[in-house]
Formats: C-alpha cells, sequence, structure tokens
C-alpha cells in the first residue's frame, strides 16, 4: 500500500496538534508540580517546625502562655525552621518534604545533564524571598501568572523544582 502524501498544510495542522498536545501536558505537568510542592510545604511544616514550636513551648518556656507571649521565641523558632531546610537543600536538595513529595531543587540551567549544587548563600536568600512574598500574597499568585509555573522566589534566585524519584 502506498502511504499518502501529506500536503504541506496537513502537516502545518498535523504539527500544531502536536504542539498542543505537549503545551497541554506541559500545562498539566507544571500543575501537578505545583501540587506537588504544596504538599512538600505543608509535610515540612509538620515534620521541622512543629517539632522545634513543641520542644520550645513545652521544654523551653514551659507552658502554651509563655510561648504566646514570647515573640523572641518565635523567631527564633522561625529562623531555627528556616536554617534546617537549609542546610537540608544545600546537602540533598531536598528537604523532608521535598523527598516525600519526589521533587528535587537544581539550579536553572540550559545544561539539563550537570546538576549543580546551589550556593547556601542562594537557598537562604531563597527561603528569605519565599517569606517576603508569602506575606504580601504576590507569592501566591506569580506561579498561576508565569507560563512556566516558576515561583517569585525560584525566578529571582535562578532555581527550578522537578520531579524526581531516587532510588
Amino acid at each position: 500500500m502506498k502511504k499518502k502524501r501529506l500536503t504541506s498544510l496537513q502537516k502545518l495542522t498535523n504539527k500544531n496538534k502536536i504542539d498542543s498536545t505537549q503545551n497541554q501536558k506541559k500545562s498539566i505537568f507544571a500543575q501537578i508540580l505545583l501540587l506537588d510542592r504544596l504538599k512538600a510545604f505543608i509535610t515540612d511544616i509538620f515534620m521541622i517546625y512543629m517539632p522545634i514550636v513543641y520542644v520550645a513551648t513545652y521544654a523551653v518556656l514551659g507552658s502554651k502562655e509563655a510561648f504566646q507571649n514570647s515573640q523572641i521565641t518565635l523567631f527564633i523558632c522561625f529562623c531555627l525552621y528556616g536554617l534546617i531546610t537549609s542546610i537540608l537543600f544545600y546537602k540533598k536538595s531536598q528537604s523532608l518534604g521535598y523527598m516525600y513529595a519526589e521533587i528535587i531543587l537544581l539550579k536553572d540551567t540550559d545544561d539539563e545533564k550537570s546538576k549543580q549544587n546551589i550556593s547556601f548563600f542562594i537557598i537562604i536568600a531563597r527561603f528569605l524571598l519565599f517569606c517576603l512574598s508569602m506575606a504580601l500574597v504576590f507569592g501566591l499568585i506569580v506561579p498561576f501568572i508565569r507560563k512556566d509555573k516558576r515561583t517569585f522566589h525560584d525566578w529571582l534566585c535562578g532555581t527550578k523544582v522537578i520531579k524526581f524519584k531516587r532510588n
């Protein structure tokens, strides 16, 4: 049987169909990645931040009322949480939540084969920018506006989050 030759118009429309399905797949993948990031954030809060707050409340201060009245303790707990997650990102490119959600933080480079470590300074700056963008609420909106679904702090720090399953 002879293969039908496609006209240039048919080739163009077939190519557009392929491109549109690829764009749909990228869009769905980006939305799934945003859900994975939310899952990782909630996991980090419960596995890292909550134990810090619990120890500070009952072992250090002794009561809930003392913790509620101590702003400096709350700030120290928050800084300790940021330090622990930053160390995990620096050493393994994943926090506990990222490990659970099977995503990884990488430097945003054109070369996909090179998995370069991100400097500790960049990771700390990324955490501080995350806090700033979430406090001002625009951090919640930015991933839905951008085509690549990158967050504000990832965009400024030159990092990206991708799916990654450890063996």
